[in-house]
């Protein structure tokens, strides 16, 4: 058996309107490298506080249930992590490992699934397709449900487009974001994120980036993710204010991300990121990140 790495995107969801069905891969990857051992074996780089070096791992865990899926035993592996995504951050974390520990027990298992089937159990696992169908697929991708099989669109995104973020210090469990939520919104809440959100699949995949401000407005879940993101609003708006092609909380949060058309233009966001947190008293980090055309994917060597 050969060693196999494992290349998952970081993923950005919701996007604004999109609320459980957008998402979009960034080029900013984990890999996961398998081969075969005498004992099992957990190694961790990167970005890897808290994560259980052992069989625990969440990696581990979807490597084995991928097995248990096609009914065959899973090998004894060394399993290398090299962790980049930062962990509650709102970049798909959870999604990458279980994404990327299913992708290792397919190219191990000699590839008995497709990328469909792969999507329906990375669907049923997490709970929700966006990220893991970003994931999967790469580019924007728009999700729905379908009597509970999982319909997915892919769009490559633009080369010259740029996603800047910005990343607390401080993680925001998945779960507490959600758990602020209203159960029920108003008709007139639903009908005003119907049409950003066809806007924002508009903009992404004809290119045209004056759609990606109103297209990633929102009324379902980030004004109530405002007490739980300090400095949310006003860091949004520095953003706008500096030409940025829309801005949205990333994901479930805390970590914002704002849209530029070329490099000369994030870099002036990324500044007016930096420069509004300054003024704010918080602590993080700005990048730049290029959009990914391209989802998980498997190497050997």
């Amino acid at each position: 058996m050969p060693k196999l790495t494992i290349h998952v995107p970081a993923t950005t969801a919701n996007l604004g309107p999109g609320f459980d069905c957008l998402g979009l891969a960034l080029d900013w990857w984990n890999t996961i490298a398998v081969e075969p051992a005498r004992t099992f074996q957990v190694k961790l780089r990167g970005n890897s506080q808290g994560l259980p070096a052992d069989e625990s791992n969440m990696v581990v865990e979807h490597i084995r249930i991928f097995y248990n899926h096609i009914g065959a035993r899973m090998p004894t592996l060394r399993v290398t992590m090299t962790n980049r995504i930062p962990i509650g951050k709102g970049f798909g974390s959870s999604a990458a490992a279980l994404v990327g520990g299913l992708l290792a027990g397919n190219a191990l298992a000699g590839t008995p699934l497709t990328a469909q089937e792969i999507l329906e159990m990375a669907n049923e696992l997490e709970g929700h397709p966006d990220n893991v169908s970003a994931a999967i697929f790469g580019g924007f991708t728009i999700s729905a449900l379908d009597e509970g099989r999982v319909v997915c669109a892919s769009v490559e995104p633009s080369e010259k487009w740029r996603a800047v973020v910005y990343i607390p210090d401080h993680a925001l469990a998945t779960k507490t974001a959600r758990k602020i939520l209203p159960a029920e919104i108003s008709r007139r809440d639903a009908v005003f994120n119907i049409g950003r959100a066809a806007l924002l699949a508009y903009a992404f995949t004809t290119q045209r980036a004056h759609f990606l401000n109103i297209g990633t407005q929102d009324r379902l879940h980030q004004p109530y993710r405002v007490p739980l993101v300090t400095g949310m609003t006003e860091m949004l708006d520095a953003a706008r204010e500096a030409g940025a092609n829309g801005a949205a909380l990333s994901g479930a949060g805390p970590s914002l991300i704002a849209f530029a058309t070329s490099e000369t233009q994030a870099k002036k966001i990324r500044g007016a990121f930096t420069e509004a947190a300054r003024k704010l008293k918080l602590k993080g980090e700005t990048k730049i990140l290029k959009l990914s055309a391209r989802g998980a994917y498997v190497t050997q060597m």
